[in-house]
């Protein structure tokens, strides 16, 4: 199986095979990989992998809302937090960019909406076949750069913008030798050409467990769940209350997103309807 060759060591091949450049559309892990490019600056993305679950401890799970209110008792328990990169300035740069990220969401809805509306909504397809092709920044990256500073954003520079638009999937920069180069295009032509949205959702059964599952309809679907139709699972545990929902281009995403909350502990899922409820 051949991949890109930066993906090498057992930080980085799981990162690269499950994550890089699949697109996200989740404002808490768009603020995430935000804060985490640019606690990179001037390091390996490495070092930033390995300390990636002490950072979401440090940083409360990266809850903008959360980040927003830190206040210099936090801060000061930050730069002594062996976990993570202790620069004075890009903690301050997390605060900062926890605020104008609510200012962002207050105009534009979600982050989400925003910030991938420098790519037109829809993945850019790359097709390098060396590392020595990939741009380290692009007019794209430039434009997202531009606007996030003028809006309060601290580092997020050209450069540190296009590693995040790479991360984040807004561009597909798989070499093209790469397995997943062929994945994630195929993905972004199935979201293309069904133009249906798919929805991820949690439902609360009546003994209060979680099931999550993906659909196109989830009215239809719901009536599945209550006439005991659609699963096993939510069969004896009925009836069942829609709890949380999100929406994704095509059925590939809509999957990866669907393990992504499955691997959640129920605390984790807990809070993540309680934030979209919030949202609401």
């Amino acid at each position: 199986m051949q991949r890109c060759p930066w993906a090498r060591t057992d930080w980085s091949v799981p990162y690269h095979d499950g994550e890089w450049g699949v697109p996200v559309h989740d404002d808490r892990l768009l603020f995430e990989f935000l804060i985490l490019e640019g606690a990179q600056a001037g390091l390996s993305w490495e070092t930033i992998l390995k300390k990636r679950q002490s950072y979401r401890a440090a940083f409360d799970r990266f809850d903008p809302e959360i980040v927003a209110h830190y206040g210099a008792q936090k801060r000061l328990a930050l730069l002594s937090d062996p976990g993570i990169v202790r620069n004075r300035l890009k903690i301050e740069s997390a605060v900062v960019n926890a605020l104008a990220l609510l200012a962002v969401r207050e105009e534009f809805t979600t982050f989400d909406r925003y910030v991938w509306g420098f790519v037109d909504h829809r993945p850019k397809q790359n097709a390098w076949k060396s590392l020595a092709d990939v741009p380290a920044r692009t007019p794209e990256s430039d434009a997202l750069s531009k606007d996030l500073k003028k809006r309060g954003f601290k580092f997020v520079g050209g450069t540190i913008c296009y590693a995040y638009m790479q991360a984040v999937g807004m561009v597909n920069d798989h070499l093209v030798g790469c397995f997943r180069h062929a994945d994630l295009a195929q993905a972004a032509a199935e979201s293309k050409a069904s133009g249906d949205a798919w929805f991820v959702y949690i439902l609360r059964c009546a003994d209060a467990s979680l099931y999550t599952g993906v659909t196109t309809d989830l009215n239809r679907r719901g009536r599945q769940h209550n006439d005991g139709k659609a699963s096993r699972y939510t069969r004896c545990r009925l009836p069942a209350e829609l709890v949380y929902q999100e929406a994704h281009a095509s059925r590939s995403l809509a999957l990866h997103r669907e393990a992504t909350i499955k691997a959640l502990s129920r605390l984790e899922k807990e809070s993540l309807i309680q934030r979209a409820g919030e949202e609401r």
